[in-house]
């Protein structure tokens, strides 16, 4: 079972839940007044125990699948982050080794310089203006330091990923259905 359905299970368990121990309450505290009969009162308050307990339990595993879809979520974005830094981190280096090479009064792809100049224009002066002063060095030729950019990759969504987590079935059935209905004639 997916997380996020069992997090709708759960949700639709408690209201179903939340319900009855409204009713029950209610019947306990009319009396039988309000519904024209009588009732039991000492199974009326087992029922509403039932329930309070059911209640409980549902809530509990309920707090539990909403801690895991924002662990999940937060992850997804953690991760998502540092790939993202590191991204940066790698583009740097090559702007800087750019720089250099340029300093040094070698050859860089035109494409290589562009990067440069976009990045940083007083960066890209001084490595022009370093490159006058070593024009007399020999110069090297330099291939491309960005590979060939293919098609991006579209961002995972993390609430998404943390509905779409299978977490097998942590919601267990409502027991409240076995318990006996009460009417208004006492049974």
């Amino acid at each position: 079972m997916k997380l996020g359905q069992a997090q709708k299970i759960a949700n639709t368990q408690l209201d179903w839940l939340r319900q009855r121990k409204h009713e029950l309450t209610q019947l306990l505290k009319d009396g039988p007044a309000a519904g024209g009969g009588s009732f039991d009162r000492v199974e009326l308050s087992k029922a509403l125990s039932a329930v309070e307990e059911e209640y409980e339990q549902t809530s509990a595993i309920a707090q539990q699948l909403s801690a895991w879809n924002t662990n999940i979520q937060n992850a997804e974005i953690a991760r998502q982050q540092g790939e993202a830094i590191a991204e940066e981190a790698e583009n740097l280096m090559k702007i800087l080794e750019v720089f250099r090479r340029i300093a040094k009064g070698d050859h860089v792809p035109p494409a290589d310089e562009k990067k440069l100049m976009e990045y940083s224009t007083e960066m890209y002066m001084a490595a022009k203006n370093m490159a006058l002063m070593n024009r007399n060095a020999e110069a090297e030729d330099h291939d491309s330091l960005w590979e060939e950019e293919g098609p991006e990759q579209e961002p995972v969504d993390p609430a998404e990923l943390a509905d779409n987590t299978e977490v097998g079935n942590p919601v267990p059935p409502i027991r409240s259905s076995d318990l006996p209905e009460l009417s208004a004639d006492g049974g």
